[in-house]
């Protein structure tokens, strides 16, 4: 059975889960999977947290989820090292496709366009490509309100490996995700000029409630389905405890800010930004 590759490009926090389901639910032979290899712990409380980190050490590793030392290796060009992890990680795609009598396999994992991209480029043949921008602002404002660590799953502005590389000396944490949201931008566009690319498309976060939309997207991806069934996106944030993700004038301020950090030639490849207004996110 012949298999095919689809790989989500996208910042996070910007419906992934839900997107999961929705190729599931709609797409015919598909396997969709959210951050895969997941791993959920079976013992409670600390036990948890042990199982965690053991399995994410030794068996689901951070390297296999494109974190760690993928990060590292993007960072320095080792190509090399980039395609030995992503061969691994593509035979437990593979086996998974197997188990479950499917041929189409759709990954959605942020950490693609941070570190993985680099390897399958080297070891598939082909693949497609969707990107799922959400609002720059809504989208910062959602990871300040995590309060995660951005070097977590980012690597540094300051890297060459960058298309949009900047001082990140003085950057507040609300720059470094706004510039991880242009570099991802610029990442996609260049990813699209690969050979290996067979089709790509692009759909706005905002548009994903439109079941013509996503008709159009799957058509331009050459995916299979008979209908589009839409289920209204939830705010993840919220059922986790976490504040809403709202915007204020003094984050307007500091994106109109970040923007006069990036170079004419580097903005005018960021189309996003040409109809984009942010003082209608505020509220």
């Amino acid at each position: 059975m012949k298999k095919r590759f689809v790989f989500a490009v996208y910042a996070g926090r910007s419906g992934g889960l839900q997107t999961t389901h929705f190729f599931n639910r709609n797409v015919e032979g598909c396997l969709a999977v959210n951050e895969f290899p997941r791993y959920e712990a079976s013992l409670p409380g600390r036990l948890g947290n042990w199982q965690h980190r053991f399995h994410r050490k030794f068996i689901e590793t951070h390297e296999l989820l494109g974190r760690g030392k993928m990060l590292e290796a993007f960072a320095r060009g080792d190509d090399e090292y980039l395609a030995r992890v992503t061969r691994r990680r593509l035979k437990m795609i593979s086996n998974e496709l197997d188990k479950n009598g499917c041929s189409i396999y759709i990954d959605m994992n942020k950490l693609f366009g941070r570190s993985i991209f680099r390897g399958v480029d080297q070891v598939l043949p082909n693949y497609s490509l969707i990107y799922m921008p959400r609002d720059p602002l809504k989208n910062m404002k959602s990871y300040i309100n995590r309060n995660k660590n951005f070097y977590l799953d980012n690597n540094r502005p300051d890297d060459d490996c960058n298309e949009l590389q900047l001082d990140s000396s003085n950057m507040k944490k609300e720059e470094l995700y706004l510039w991880m949201w242009a570099e991802l931008h610029l990442r996609f566009q260049t990813m699209c000029k690969s050979p290996r690319v067979d089709s790509f498309s692009t759909i706005r976060t905002e548009d994903m409630n439109s079941s013509d939309i996503w008709a159009k997207t799957l058509d331009e991806l050459e995916l299979p389905y008979k209908q589009v069934s839409i289920e209204p996106q939830s705010n993840s944030n919220t059922k986790l405890g976490f504040a809403a993700t709202r915007i204020t004038e003094d984050d307007v301020a500091l994106f109109e800010g970040f923007l006069k950090r990036i170079p004419s030639k580097i903005r005018d490849r960021i189309d996003y930004f040409d109809s984009y207004d942010p003082k209608q996110s505020i509220g």
